[in-house]
């Protein structure tokens, strides 16, 4: 069985922990299954904050209001034939908040990776140069509002909007962290 995040690793555990009790360990086992009775499930809207995931592996939340107060594009974007106006901070302004420098980067950054994990478990790769505006002129932005309205429970709270890209497949919607990975090092 494949799974797509940790959140589903952790339930499917938490499930087969309350179902497979050792003998003589009842009790602990009403306690478990009581408790992932307990838990509510898991829907698309009920992630209200975005991870950023440091190249230390350090955390860094950001819920709504921390990603509205950054400074602010518009970006047109056709997905599935609907244009919007597409609005947010520049992706690269969001990972300042996990330690990664401004623009212009750096000649040893561009060999940097960035995983975009939604909720639902759909995954995409940039290249951080792609952040930077000095490198490329389309922008990348954390979307949070679609034509002036907060993002529709489905497609929010937070998306990436990839300007330029001739389909939408690099704009997941419900992201719910972002990962920076170096993958360069010493020349051998």
């Amino acid at each position: 069985m494949r799974l797509h995040t940790p959140l589903a690793a952790a339930v499917l555990l938490a499930m087969s922990a309350a179902c497979s009790p050792q003998a003589g360990d009842a009790a602990s086992h009403d306690a478990a299954a009581a408790a992932v009775a307990k838990t509510p499930p898991v829907t698309r809207n009920t992630v209200q904050t975005l991870t950023l995931i440091g190249t230390d592996g350090a955390r860094v939340v950001l819920d709504r209001a921390a990603v509205a107060a950054l400074p602010r594009e518009r970006v047109r974007f056709s997905r599935h034939e609907d244009t919007s106006v597409f609005e947010g901070p520049l992706l690269l302004d969001v990972l300042k908040r996990a330690g990664v420098p401004a623009s212009p980067l750096r000649k040893d950054q561009q060999a940097t990776a960035l995983l975009v994990t939604a909720a639902d478990g759909y995954r995409v790769v940039f290249g951080l140069g792609e952040t930077d505006p000095a490198t490329r002129a389309d922008r990348i932005i954390v979307a949070d509002t679609d034509d002036g309205a907060p993002l529709s429970a489905e497609d929010g709270p937070f998306m990436i909007v990839a300007e330029g890209d001739a389909r939408a497949a690099r704009s997941p919607r419900m992201v719910v962290s972002i990962q920076v990975i170096p993958l360069g090092g010493p020349r051998a």
